[in-house]
């Protein structure tokens, strides 16, 4: 993911404080999320209920075909994964899972399905839209074109009666969304900041405490709080800059 990169600007200190108070140098709202760490601008969109997944095709895979086995194994590999730690597979075998199924749909979902997943692609769509009024965040509105042009096609599928063809669209539209998800965010927010530690042989005591806050981070999106995860990876980051910051030679 190409992110807007920034000149590091903030200080220890700001960096420090920024731990026990919430930092307010970019705005965020109930539905969207931006933030200034490691030199980068993230920006992570909330996924609506109601964006499809594997679980909401799998009703209509023939039972017990190869196909619906696949997925069966993809989501049970996924569980595995995540109780395991292992967030980033948990997260790939989950993506996996929903197109392979979508991709083995053999009778037309319902019209109550499919219109939920339109739905939920609009709100989304919207809450893109609102951050992208903000402010310019060009990952962010390739994203948001390539949703809006599979949400428009799956649209013209289902007019045309070809509802196994919207099916593919409407899930490949939803994994898009999901790349920007608090969750996706906090994964790249950590494996950034993880590989910039491990860079380090003798880590400073900043470095541990950011080796510390990236330990909570992946317990908050183990239990669901993707929101702290996020703050907590952010903060991690801005350390870890503070500290790279400090030790290079004054010009």
């Amino acid at each position: 993911m190409t992110l807007v990169r920034r000149s590091p600007a903030c200080s220890l200190a700001c960096s420090l404080a920024c731990l026990t108070a919430a930092c307010t140098d970019l705005a965020t709202g109930p539905d969207t999320y931006v933030h200034e760490a490691g030199g980068s601008v993230w920006v992570a969109v909330s996924a609506p209920a109601g964006l499809p997944d594997a679980g909401t095709w799998v009703p209509y895979l023939v039972p017990g075909s190869e196909a619906a086995e696949v997925v069966v194994e993809l989501r049970a590999a996924a569980v595995r994964a995540r109780r395991a730690g292992d967030l980033e597979r948990a997260a790939a075998l989950d993506g996996e899972a929903a197109r392979t199924a979508a991709g083995a749909v053999s009778a037309a979902p319902p019209a109550v399905a499919l219109l939920g997943a339109l739905a939920a692609l609009d709100v989304w769509g919207e809450r893109a839209a609102g951050r992208l009024q903000a402010g310019s965040y060009p990952d962010l509105d390739a994203a948001a074109a390539r949703v809006r042009t599979l949400r428009d096609a799956a649209r013209a599928s289902l007019a045309g009666g070809d509802s196994v063809r919207a099916v593919l669209e409407l899930t490949d539209a939803a994994e898009t969304a999901r790349g920007f998800a608090p969750q996706a965010v906090a994964l790249r927010l950590v494996g950034q900041a993880q590989r910039r530690i491990e860079a380090d042989p003798d880590p400073s005591p900043n470095l541990r405490r950011a080796r510390r806050l990236l330990f909570t981070a992946r317990e908050a999106m183990a239990t669901g709080n993707q929101t702290r995860a996020m703050q907590r990876a952010w903060y991690a980051l801005q350390l870890i800059e503070a500290e790279e910051a400090a030790a290079r030679p004054p010009q």
